[in-house]
């Protein structure tokens, strides 16, 4: 009965490192792509004109970046955590105060996403588009919030992983001063 569990649960934990992996690519692609248009907008400031739009598009580059960094920061547990005063208590303690607060983290991210998606079918709805190239904004708003879906998606991964390491007497982050 054990072995299924195991091989849905490496499963549930191979699709998840996949989806972060890709997540930090796309959200790579999207600085890198800033990034050449700011030169480019630079270069043709220089030149003839700098790209008309170009601050609204790098925005919207910005802030897909950072939400897509979002899930793979998670999965390396990169979120600040002050475990000074727990370490003190050992392992077991440890690894409680970072189930609880991997479920503190599941639910902000729950409540950002809920507000983000309303927030989504608010500029859909009123058709708000970008003052300089009149781009609708609400497709960017969009992919942000499958991104904060895709977090959720890694969140609920980390709590079963917190569970499982608990369950099997693992210790899930290292104390302070541990290798």
């Amino acid at each position: 009965m054990d072995l299924p569990t195991s091989t849905l649960f490496h499963r549930f934990e191979r699709a998840t490192y996949t989806l972060a992996q890709a997540l930090v690519a796309f959200g790579g692609l999207c600085l890198v792509v800033a990034s050449a248009l700011t030169a480019l907008s630079i270069v043709g400031g220089l030149a003839i004109r700098p790209l008309p739009g170009e601050i609204e598009v790098v925005e919207i580059l910005c802030g897909l970046a950072v939400f897509a960094f979002l899930p793979y920061c998670q999965l390396k547990r990169g979120h600040v955590g002050v475990d000074i005063l727990i370490s003190a208590f050992g392992p077991k303690a440890m690894n409680w105060t970072q189930l609880i607060g991997d479920g503190i983290i599941a639910v902000l991210i729950g409540l950002v996403t809920w507000r983000h998606v309303i927030g989504t079918l608010d500029k859909f709805g009123n058709g708000e588009t970008t003052p300089l190239l009149l781009f609708p904004v609400w497709w960017g708003f969009a992919v942000g919030a499958v991104l904060l879906i895709a977090n959720l998606f890694v969140c609920l991964f980390i709590i079963f992983a917190d569970i499982r390491d608990i369950r099997d007497r693992r210790t899930i982050v290292a104390s302070l001063g541990a290798h």
